[in-house]
């Protein structure tokens, strides 16, 4: 299979050749192009799967006309780059609906990944829209029966493909009549739709219904039929009958495939959005505060200097624990991930995590108290496990006052093994508590001595374990606190 082409036309050389490079390492074949209108020759010579351009507002818009057409023309993704972090280039590009924009200054990587998102998102899009009409060309060219009605007693002849739908035979049809062939809710609709063409309030009627199979099996069927006379002049009712129980599956599957790409959108979104923002202020502290050592260490006390660079350490803390939370929620949601599931204790995993935490637990003077030995053994990925307890255990810990309690344990309900964890720590308000979990609804608030939380942390802790058939519950009260369980089968 040949790999997918991303054409680049930009003028920013040094970006091009990162570019060229990061997405050669995905596999990807980089072409480049002079950002005019010999584009159109060049998609149309190429066809690639995404084009990459710069964009900005000189020459009377030109390149977001430029951009419009060849959207118009050529169905791909369109990732902008503007020179410029001015709004109006902004709002000017929106109109055309690109796949991604982004101003100076550039991150390569989140290019890439919005290139990479771009191809993947619009495949997905053409794969439902291929589905779709497969579907409906069968639909369309499938063979209707044939059927006429007696405006009087409401019996059925039918042909054979009618009675094919149904299972029954020809006679039998006649015999049962619509009121044994349908439930009774689409048996009355369809009946008052026949009153309402004998009475000439319709001249046709068209309708979807359900329909009862000899074997039991509902199925659904498409019914259209008008009043006609024989050649005796006597009324009768003449209408086609399919069969559309595969297109109301795929419908079903459609919207599926529509919420899925409705979330995986959402998804993409406010990854970007993180990225863009939260990831930018704490950056802007380490840059703050390595400036200020750098320029006026000479003129600062060796507290000052002691405080700075605690500042700087616990920046550079929530940076990588940010970075790592939104690195293994991507790789999540783009299925970029191994499981690797071993045998493992449980009391391994929380004893290794409370090591790790053992600063913050003591500067805040937290009592930590293990209610059991939580020697429970698993079969899961361990990584992922790790990581989800990890979240849950650094929560407790950022929103515990000083001289607060957290319960650690760990206990077996039926099947499954449980890890609990306690605090009387701040809580979470009500209005809160649903959005913990939703990644379009994110938030994040300070710890009690002012920790930065990445808002992901429990987000990801759901998504890990539900990789591993696991789960996570919560109950908390504002200025009480909170318990966290999290399940997981103990079968392997």
């Amino acid at each position: 299979m040949d790999s997918d082409i991303v054409l680049i036309a930009i003028t920013d050389i040094d970006l091009l050749k990162i570019l060229e490079k990061e997405l050669a390492t995905k596999k990807y074949t980089v072409l480049t192009a002079e950002p005019d209108q010999r584009l159109f020759d060049s998609i149309s010579a190429k066809a690639p799967s995404a084009l990459v351009l710069d964009i900005n507002l000189i020459n009377n818009n030109s390149r977001v006309e430029l951009a419009d057409r060849i959207k118009k023309i050529y169905d791909l993704p369109i990732i902008f780059l503007s020179d410029s972090p001015e709004e109006k280039i902004y709002e000017q590009a929106r109109l055309i609906n690109p796949t991604a924009f982004f101003s100076k200054p550039f991150d390569s990587k989140n290019i890439t990944r919005a290139i990479e998102l771009g191809i993947n998102n619009h495949r997905f899009h053409k794969e439902i829209a291929d589905i779709k009409n497969k579907y409906e060309l069968v639909i369309r060219a499938a063979n209707a029966g044939v059927y006429e009605i007696d405006p009087i007693t409401l019996e059925i002849d039918a042909d054979e493909q009618f009675i094919k739908i149904f299972g029954y035979t020809k006679t039998e049809v006649k015999e049962l009549g619509w009121g044994s062939l349908m439930p009774i809710e689409d048996f009355n609709k369809k009946k008052e739709l026949l009153s309402d063409l004998l009475h000439g309030k319709i001249g046709s009627y068209c309708i979807e219904h359900r329909v009862i199979k000899k074997n039991g099996e509902i199925a659904w069927a498409v019914s259209s039929g008008s009043l006609s006379k024989d050649s005796n002049g006597k009324s009768k009712i003449v209408g086609t009958l399919t069969d559309i129980t595969e297109r109301k599956i795929v419908e079903e599957k459609l919207k599926e495939y529509s919420e899925e790409l409705k979330q995986r959108n959402s998804a993409k979104d406010k990854f970007f959005s993180i990225i863009s923002h939260d990831l930018r202020n704490p950056f802007n502290s380490l840059l703050g505060f390595s400036e200020l050592l750098a320029n006026n260490i000479e003129d600062l006390t060796e507290q000052e200097i002691k405080d700075s660079a605690k500042s700087l350490n616990r920046t550079a803390n929530h940076l990588f624990n940010l970075l790592t939370n939104l690195l293994e929620w991507s790789r999540l949601q783009t299925g970029n991930f191994l499981m690797e599931k071993t045998d493992f204790s449980l009391s391994t995993i929380i004893n290794y995590i409370l090591d790790v935490y053992s600063s913050p637990i003591s500067e805040k003077q937290i009592n930590i108290i293990k209610e059991t030995d939580c020697e429970i053994n698993l079969f899961a990925d361990r990584n992922m496990i790790e990581a989800a307890i990890r979240n849950v255990i650094s929560n407790a810990i950022k929103y515990s006052n000083i001289g607060g309690t957290i319960k650690v344990g760990c206990r077996i309900n039926d099947n499954t093994a449980e890890v609990y964890v306690e605090d009387n720590a701040v809580g979470i308000a009500i209005e809160d508590q649903e959005r913990l979990f939703k990644i379009d609804r994110q938030f994040s608030t300070e710890g009690t001595n002012c920790e930065k939380g990445t808002g992901f942390g429990l987000l990801l802790a759901k998504e890990l374990l539900g990789k591993n058939d696991g789960s996570i519950k919560f109950t908390s009260t504002i200025n009480v606190g909170s318990t966290f369980i999290i399940s997981l089968p103990l079968t392997k």
